[in-house]
């Protein structure tokens, strides 16, 4: 299961609020834009920015200056760095994405009670801002506790920013309303495993994998469940499924490298282990275990090197806890 997975059960919830944002009385043109954003058409929603941007410019080179006069061309600023935001993300730009996103958000849009902010909650899941993307669920859970889409986007941001009390409350609640929703299944499979309860991990894990037999993720955290319980045959059966159906697997090469390591095959733990750092550099947990591999191999350089880049993360990571508009939780 993957942040893409994860999104395209998130898109019904935001495709409903998009609805409910078109029906504002003060409708402007940028609500064809979050219908097609909504439904991932980006290539037309960005075709639809194109038509409408020159109509905006003037009060966008406002924004560059002092704040805009007058409420409405300051919210149609806001509105079109917020469009801005959501466009440049999908074209995989992702500092210029936070920084229109950063942009609206000083000027106070989306609202904390619009039901955009679930479009903006999945941009920012899609971004890796998993700590901003759990505030902005929380607003959108908050005023609709039944959305059982956006409890899922706020569960599994709080398991990817480690909060696994809550991102576990948070999944329950999902599969109290859902039973048989696979992505809850599975994110609440990889809370247990993270808190070392790895029979209930696996129940969770084996239901997600019953419910979406294609689920790779599944297959690649039963193999951390395995791995953890010490049976390296399973371990290794379970990647070897993973493989099969998905080759670049991240948390399957970070698997592989523990086990390798654990069994002192320290240079192919090195060999999967770099390769989930240059695919995912920002990925923490694989930092440390390349590092203690490299330590393990008796390369302290190396290890320090990867130590360093771990330690920085995690405090990278603490730094992005705060809440939405630099509120705390």
């Amino acid at each position: 299961m993957t942040a893409q997975a994860i999104l395209s059960v998130l898109v019904s919830a935001s495709s409903l609020c998009v609805q409910q944002a078109s029906q504002r009385e003060d409708a402007v043109p940028f609500d064809a834009i979050y219908s097609l954003v909504g439904q991932r058409r980006f290539a037309e929603a960005r075709d639809e920015w194109n038509r409408l941007a020159p109509r905006l410019q003037e009060a966008l080179r406002a924004a560059s200056g002092a704040a805009p006069a007058g409420e409405e061309t300051r919210r149609q600023v806001a509105e079109a760095l917020f469009v801005q935001g959501l466009l440049t993300a999908r074209l995989g730009q992702r500092e210029e994405a936070l920084r229109f996103l950063q942009q609206a958000d000083g000027y106070g849009f989306p609202p904390l009670d619009s039901p955009l902010m679930a479009l903006a909650a999945d941009c920012l899941f899609e971004l890796g801002e998993h700590a901003l993307a759990a505030q902005a669920y929380q607003e959108v859970v908050r005023r609709a506790p039944d959305n059982a889409p956006a409890r899922l986007g706020l569960g599994a941001s709080l398991y990817s920013t480690g909060k696994l009390l809550a991102a576990e409350k948070e999944l329950e609640e999902v599969l109290r309303r859902a039973p048989d929703s696979a992505p809850a299944h599975f994110y609440l499979g990889a809370v247990l495993i993270d808190e070392r309860r790895t029979d209930e991990a696996r129940a969770r894990l084996e239901r997600a994998l019953a419910l979406d037999p294609a689920c790779s993720g599944c297959m690649a955290k039963l193999a951390h469940v395995a791995y953890l319980d010490g049976d390296d045959k399973l371990c290794e059966s379970w990647l070897a499924r993973t493989a099969a159906l998905d080759p670049d697997s991240v948390e399957a090469a970070l698997v592989a490298g523990m086990l390798a390591s654990r069994s002192g095959r320290y240079d192919e733990a090195i060999r999967h282990l770099a390769r989930v750092v240059e695919r995912a550099p920002s990925y923490a947990k694989a930092q440390y275990q390349l590092a203690l591999a490299y330590r393990r191999s008796g390369n302290a350089e190396k290890a320090k090197e990867h130590t360093d880049i771990y330690n920085r993360l995690v405090q990278e990571e603490k730094a992005r806890n705060l809440g939405v508009r630099g509120s705390k939780e």
